[in-house]
């Protein structure tokens, strides 16, 4: 059974709306990320599930109990919360902080006992702190305090782990180690919702994610379902190129200055990696584009991917079939100017070439001389000096300041 169901939440403050039809769940060993920008009701979420505020409407239930039904002390026992900049004493030593959590455990006027005592020695001893035990919390850095404060969480013995933005202030170090731990006790069987800013991050340390924009889901699953540069843009306003990271391959997010978009569209014909530059300085400049034909796995087409470029696309090491060849024509016959990459050619991708004869207007931009290129015998060479007689050829350096001068706007 799910530690957390969230079905159709719906709550505010005063007569505000601040989340609308929210639903989600959490199981047992799983981090789930909340994202979206400021103000989109990530901290109201995690308020609601703790219990802080009230639902207008819908379902908040742990373990098939509704929390409506709980008491606060009940409550105490099945969740636990890292909020934002917790407070704490500074004379109080790390030990005595952890303790701090057996309370809901305890009854009225009494103190720790033996297994309190162990609870929280563990607790020290997960987080990596355990040495830390006497010192006080004034003595303690920022990561120190992070892990102080979640060990205190975890003396609770919680079913579920609320985390508010645990990043905040802490540096680059202390950032991984605070996720490193919790991937470890999602590992151990805790449930983990957890707000955060860091997008990369997010996707790198939670199984799932939940987008939020203004109170609603925008999309949620897994990292690189949801992390895609559409959700991005939508949710905060930016542009992003998203991209595998080198190792993991969980989505790198890399946000990109914005940019007016150009209403005017440039269709780009590439293959075997040769536009991923093309693509990128096109884009930083705001033109819209599009590319085609590509075959799944090639670096141009992850590259158009990473950009959010709409791309007409043939499986691995099939040649370009007639419906994928009409669709490159119809995004050929619709641009204002069709850039060709310096691409090798072969029988598979000919007809790449024989669309560019219907551009408007064609740059192509050299790689070395075409016979260098040509794995048809000569047939594509030919072909390719009949279109350089009428195109503008340009080097990659060279690109943007043509197209520019092309479209009639000021060259950079």
């Amino acid at each position: 059974m799910l530690p957390l169901r969230v079905k159709q939440l719906t709550l505010g403050y005063d007569n505000r709306v601040v989340l609308h039809e929210v639903s989600l769940g959490v199981g047992p060993g799983e981090i789930v990320g909340v994202v979206g920008p400021n103000g989109s009701g990530k901290t109201t979420l995690l308020k609601a599930v703790s219990g802080v505020l009230r639902p207008w409407s819908g379902e908040l239930a742990l373990d098939g109990r509704s929390l409506g039904q709980m008491s606060r002390h009940a409550l105490a026992r099945l969740v636990a919360v890292v909020a934002q900049n917790a407070s704490l004493p500074a004379a109080f030593s790390a030990l005595e902080v952890v303790l701090m959590g057996r309370y809901p455990h305890m009854a009225f006027l009494r103190f720790e006992g033996e297994r309190d005592l162990a609870v929280a020695w563990e607790a020290l001893r997960k987080t990596g702190i355990e040495a830390l035990a006497e010192r006080r919390v004034g003595q303690l850095s920022g990561g120190e305090r992070q892990r102080l404060v979640i060990a205190r969480a975890l003396a609770q013995e919680p079913e579920l782990l609320l985390l508010d933005e645990p990043l905040a202030h802490l540096d680059l170090h202390h950032q991984l180690e605070t996720m490193a731990l919790v991937q470890e006790l999602a590992g151990r069987g805790l449930g983990t919702l957890v707000a955060m800013h860091d997008l990369t991050l997010a996707a790198r340390f939670c199984h799932r994610l939940v987008l939020l924009k203004d109170g609603t889901v925008r999309a949620q699953g897994l990292p690189e379902e949801v992390l895609t540069p559409e959700n991005i843009e939508a949710a905060f306003g930016v542009e992003a190129l998203v991209y595998p990271h080198l190792l993991s391959g969980h989505p790198v997010i890399d946000p990109v200055p914005r940019r007016l978009r150009a209403e005017r569209r440039i269709h780009i014909i590439g293959g075997g990696g040769k536009a991923a530059r093309i693509m990128q300085a096109l884009h930083a400049e705001g033109y819209r584009l599009t590319i085609g034909v590509l075959n799944e796995g090639d670096n141009d087409l992850a590259a158009a991917r990473a950009l959010g470029v709409p791309a007409v696309v043939v499986p691995a090491f099939s040649s370009i079939d007639g419906e994928s060849h009409r669709h490159n024509l119809e995004l050929i016959a619709g641009a204002e100017l069709v850039v060709l990459a310096g691409v090798p050619f072969g029988w598979a991708n000919l007809l790449n070439l024989e669309a560019a004869v219907e551009a408007r207007r064609l740059v192509l931009v050299e790689d070395g001389p075409i016979q260098r290129r040509d794995f048809t015998g000569g047939s594509a060479a030919a072909l390719y000096l009949k279109l350089k007689a009428q195109a503008t050829a340009s080097t990659a350096e060279g690109l943007v300041s043509l197209v520019k001068g092309l479209l009639g706007e000021r060259p950079a």
